[in-house]
């Protein structure tokens, strides 16, 4: 009876050690901050003797990252991720599949998709600078629209002649912003039917050079109050040298018009991330004092374009809101301390609208 006892745990123990060997593994991380931010707005808008108005408050943030990964039987790995913020809700989530020397494919919401390599790619030791701008900015809204219930396929990285080049691709049935639950359909602007990105980085030694293009189809099954379809184009070059690296990038988003018709505009322009066309040019420098502390400068110009097209012989000026930013950032073994300051001019794309000054001090530990 003993030895069947040993027979029957041995089994057992052996079936356990098998099991754990084919099983994914699971791993939790996070972080949780404070943030102290101040507005400074000047102009005519001000309310005291100072001829500024002040905007002071202190937030807290914390996102909880929840990541598992498994192997198949033919190698391939599937490996997946989700981040709950504040309120518990799911901020963004992702299933990736990787086929090895075939590269690999990712379906996720709230990811980005492969957009968000190449929305604002400037080196900078805390946040970019239209960070601070306290409305909408064009460089962000690069690929925006692709990162909710789309395909991105990347492949793997490939030498030519001493440079790795690495291909993107991107595939969403509706061009939305809105996330798309299970057996569900996007529930966001009916006006957009499907949108293609495709996505492309060389990096040399120290350079790295990318460049990313978007459309999305305007849907001629319902009414859309859009001229035709959305594209935006970007490409960035980046050098680094030791602790010093620079950067410069370029982009063009067109969102659509809003009440235009097919043979030109009815209405004016609005002056909004929705709608209109925006040149972009932008500029970083970031420097790494010492392996814990670094500092950064960033600006960035986006231009509204009005084209001046409009039939009704209106005339909206081209206005450019230019944002001037330094960062820094020093950490201490999972605490880092963080800030910006960010100097902001024709905000909202508006010329007649008072510069803004923001600052923000943060406070973040890992785990």
């Amino acid at each position: 009876m003993d030895k069947l006892k040993k027979i029957g745990l041995t089994a057992l123990g052996t079936t356990l050690v098998a099991s754990s060997a084919f099983a994914g593994e699971i791993s939790v991380s996070g972080d949780a901050g404070y943030t102290w931010s101040s507005e400074s707005v000047g102009g005519a808008a001000a309310t005291n003797a100072t001829g500024t108005a002040t905007n002071d408050g202190i937030g807290y943030n914390h996102d909880i990252t929840l990541s598992g990964s498994g192997e198949l039987d033919n190698g391939f790995t599937v490996s997946t991720s989700m981040i709950l913020v504040e309120d518990s809700s799911l901020s963004s989530s992702n299933v990736t599949l990787t086929m090895g020397g075939l590269g690999k494919l990712t379906v996720g919401n709230g990811t980005g998709g492969i957009g968000a390599n190449f929305d604002n790619v400037l080196p900078t030791a805390y946040e970019e600078a239209h960070d601070g701008e306290k409305d909408s900015a064009a460089i962000d809204n690069i690929g925006a629209d692709h990162g909710n219930g789309g395909i991105d396929y990347t492949s793997p990285a490939f030498d030519l002649m001493g440079a790795s080049i690495t291909l993107m691709y991107n595939y969403i049935p509706e061009a939305s912003a809105t996330a798309v639950g299970e057996g569900g359909v996007s529930t966001g602007s009916a006006a957009w039917a499907s949108g293609s990105a495709i996505g492309a980085t060389i990096a040399y030694g120290g350079l790295t050079i990318g460049g990313y293009s978007s459309e999305k189809t305007a849907d001629s099954g319902t009414a859309n109050t859009t001229d035709g379809d959305a594209s935006d184009v970007t490409a960035y070059v980046k050098y680094t040298a030791g602790p010093f690296s620079i950067g410069y990038q370029e982009g063009y988003i067109e969102k659509g018009l809003a009440g235009s018709t097919e043979g030109g505009e009815t209405t004016a322009k609005k002056v909004t991330t929705a709608v209109g066309a925006f040149d972009i040019e932008a500029i970083g420098v970031a420097f790494n004092v010492n392996e814990n502390f670094s500092i950064s400068w960033q600006e960035v110009e986006e231009t509204y374009d009005a084209q001046d097209d409009q039939k009704d012989g209106s005339d909206t000026p081209d206005v450019t809101k230019e944002s001037s930013s330094i960062q820094f950032a020093y950490t201490m073994g999972s605490m880092s301390i963080k800030g910006y300051q960010t100097d902001t001019d024709n905000p909202g794309w508006d010329s007649d609208a008072q510069s803004n000054e923001v600052t923000e001090l943060a406070i973040n530990f890992a785990f």
